[in-house]
């Protein structure tokens, strides 16, 4: 894995791990932030696979 997915994986895995175990769920905003770090982190997992397929 790339530098670039490692990350993306870490936000989808930390995104996911503050809504499930901790009160940030009861918070609108916080749901929202948690939602588009999670999105972000997918963007960057996908986008990272989809170049190296290109450049073989």
């Amino acid at each position: 894995m790339q530098k670039k997915q490692l990350i993306g994986l870490g936000l989808i895995v930390l995104c996911g791990g503050l809504s499930q175990w901790t009160p940030a769920k009861e918070n609108q905003f916080m749901v929202w932030l948690m939602a588009l770090g999670a999105m972000a982190g997918m963007i960057l997992v996908l986008s990272e696979y989809f170049t190296s397929k290109k450049e073989s």
